[in-house]
């Protein structure tokens, strides 16, 4: 069964995103690696949000499984991708005021 429809913040600065995370990166606050590795997760999950407005959780998912499969010699394990998406999507919408339960969730695909 489909997911229930969110709403996608108005505005989604990419920009403001990185600057965000790199910050947390330069506190410690994500652990160690270079801030390059978690850089493509960002981009993904701001993009994701722009230009798959309506899409429902399992497209969103599918959509991750594709482009997680594309990577070569990814730096962070699917759950760990999986998961940072996820806290780039809770970010986005605390900073844009939109309601945080109308946003997307990753879901592991049924096997």
């Amino acid at each position: 069964m489909p997911s229930a429809s969110f709403s996608v913040p108005a505005v989604i600065n990419v920009d403001a995103e990185v600057n965000y995370w790199r910050q947390r990166h330069a506190d410690g606050l994500m652990g160690g690696g270079s801030f390059g590795h978690f850089v493509p997760w960002i981009k993904f999950a701001c993009d994701s949000l722009i230009t798959h407005p309506r899409a429902s959780d399992e497209e969103r998912e599918a959509v991750f499984q594709t482009e997680y499969a594309l990577k070569i010699m990814p730096r962070l394990t699917e759950d760990e991708a999986r998961a940072f998406v996820d806290q780039c999507w809770e970010h986005v919408y605390l900073s844009s005021h939109t309601d945080r339960a109308t946003r997307p969730r990753l879901i592991a695909a049924s096997v």
